[in-house]
């Protein structure tokens, strides 16, 4: 009786444990990922951009030659996905058109997603979306801050 009573306490201390270090364990992994993702990244962007437009371009080819033309911005947003938890990269784009206050149609944002150790162009996109206005706490993407001496998933 005094075993069985003993192998609660050992399985429920077990149990306990994994629920306290679950999530900063999974934050570890997921910043050691995003390092080497974020270099990989930078290393193949412009052959992703170019993955991305002809992605889009197959699947219709007047948005393509849009993209075609788009001016791609350097500035990169790094996120999660929320439910998948995959990374993300995104990139803002502009496209030659008019400039209207209330929505810029000029804009858009670019997804690149990361998974099976590689990054992923498959022409996903936010149209009349910035990649900030794409993060944040009612957003389908959390941002990632990307600090090389604090790195910290905002919540």
């Amino acid at each position: 009786m005094g075993m069985l009573i003993g192998s609660g306490i050992v399985a429920g201390c077990v149990i306990a444990a994994w629920l306290i270090i679950r999530r900063p364990l999974r934050q570890v992994f997921e910043e050691v990922h995003f390092d080497q993702a974020r270099v990989l990244f930078r290393r193949e962007r412009e052959w992703l951009e170019a993955r991305f437009v002809t992605a889009v371009t197959r699947a219709d080819p007047t948005d393509g030659r849009r993209w075609d033309s788009a001016f791609w911005l350097d500035e990169v947003v790094w996120a999660r996905d929320r439910d998948s938890r995959r990374l993300l990269a995104l990139v803002c784009v502009h496209f030659d058109a008019p400039f209207d206050a209330l929505h810029d149609p000029g804009c858009a944002t670019a997804l690149f997603e990361f998974h099976g150790g590689r990054w992923h162009a498959e022409g996903r996109r936010l149209d009349l979306t910035r990649p900030d206005q794409a993060v944040g706490r009612d957003q389908p993407f959390e941002a990632i801050v990307d600090v090389p001496s604090a790195r910290r998933l905002i919540p």
